[in-house]
């Protein structure tokens, strides 16, 4: 009985020391969603192109927002500055990361939070990082909006005085493209929701900052074409709305509707950046990511804006849920044409996330996007 004893006291003491030794220091989990560099896909916030539209606007209750409806994690830099990111605040759950992974980032599934390797640790990345140069403000440091080693020319809007870059592009259709290497910024400002008129524009959060540090205004689809408001939620050609771009316009490619040349709210001798345009002004960037090859390095800070067209993603303005959203996600910008499925109330645009870019997407006409002027030739 003693043995017996002893022997059972023994198995207690071995069961208690397993169940002690079962439980887990680290705070993050082990198991990887995702691993990827800054200028991977962001699987698919591309999403609603004309061929592979599912639950975008479809009607115009929807939201405008739903053409890129991908977490933003995937559109954070790996270039962040160091005050952007915090460290787990437990010594324990710090990993280490080796040299090739350095300015990777990678997603934890269950947690949703993003690391990026720095220093050979896993650092995770502030909530704020997106939206927020540094915790004391919301602005962003625009020194670094144009490429200095490049030559841009100037053109200055006779109807304001405001003064553009301008970058010339070489396309094989045109010879040379002249863009504007910033949004256009015309327009009194009015608040997000007013109803938009001639020469009025929103400024993302109805913050002036904004409009005049190279972000440019936001402009209904109307505004930008120059059009009354009604054909905000009219077809073009309709009783409605009877105004119309003109396909014949453009003498080099004449009677087809992506390379519509129409002036719209650009100046005089410039026109609204139509869907071939924007093919031309990515041309060249072999395997090169897209949207990086046209961005400014206020943006990604991975490539030094090479084109010297210093995109820059302003975001929108949702009409549907009566807001500004994904600045520093996604550049919109309107180009000259109604969406096919319901003209009345979508218009058509290109859209730029970090790693991806879409030529021709749909977005609700009376949401407010950006707008880029390209000179008559």
């Amino acid at each position: 009985m003693k043995i017996f004893a002893n022997a059972l006291a023994l198995s207690i003491l071995l069961a208690l020391l397993a169940a002690c030794g079962d439980e887990s220091s680290s705070s993050a989990p082990d198991s990887i969603g995702e691993i990827s560099s800054s200028s991977n896909d962001d699987n698919g916030s591309s999403g609603k192109d004309k061929d592979a539209s599912s639950s975008s606007q479809k009607d115009s209750k929807k939201s405008s927002s739903s053409v890129a409806e991908k977490n933003s994690s995937s559109a954070v830099s790996g270039k962040n500055s160091s005050s952007s990111v915090v460290e787990s605040s437990s010594s324990d759950s710090v990993k280490t990361c080796t040299p090739d992974q350095e300015g990777l980032e990678q997603w934890y599934f269950f947690t949703k939070e993003t690391y990026v390797c720095q220093n050979g640790v896993w650092v995770l990345q502030s909530s704020s990082s997106v939206v927020e140069e540094s915790s004391s403000s919301k602005y962003y440091d625009m020194s670094r909006q144009f490429n200095a080693k490049l030559s841009y020319g100037e053109f200055t809007d006779p109807r304001d005085n405001h003064v553009y870059k301008t970058i010339r592009l070489y396309d094989d259709v045109t010879d040379t493209l002249t863009f504007f290497a910033e949004n256009l910024n015309f327009g009194k400002m009015i608040s997000g929701g007013e109803k938009q008129g001639d020469s009025t524009k929103y400024c993302y959060d109805d913050d002036p900052w904004y409009c005049e540090n190279g972000w440019g205004g936001l402009y209904t689809w109307a505004t930008a074409m120059g059009f009354p408001a009604v054909c905000d939620s009219s077809q073009m050609g309709s009783e409605k709305c009877p105004n119309t771009t003109d396909e014949s316009r453009n003498t080099l490619v004449p009677n087809n509707s992506e390379y519509v040349v129409h002036r719209g709210i650009c100046p005089e001798g410039w026109h609204i950046m139509n869907q071939g345009e924007w093919v031309a002004a990515i041309n060249g960037h072999g395997a090169m990511n897209g949207s990086q090859y046209l961005s400014s390095e206020v943006w990604n800070g991975i490539m030094e804006n090479p084109r010297g067209f210093s995109l820059l993603p302003a975001g929108s303005y949702d009409f549907t849920n009566g807001r500004f959203e994904r600045i520093m996600e996604y550049g919109y910008y309107w180009i000259p044409r109604e969406y096919s499925d319901e003209p009345e109330f979508l218009g058509s645009c290109t859209f730029v996330a970090q790693s991806s870019f879409n030529r021709y997407a749909e977005f609700e006409k009376k949401g407010a996007l950006s707008i880029r002027c390209v000179k008559d030739y």
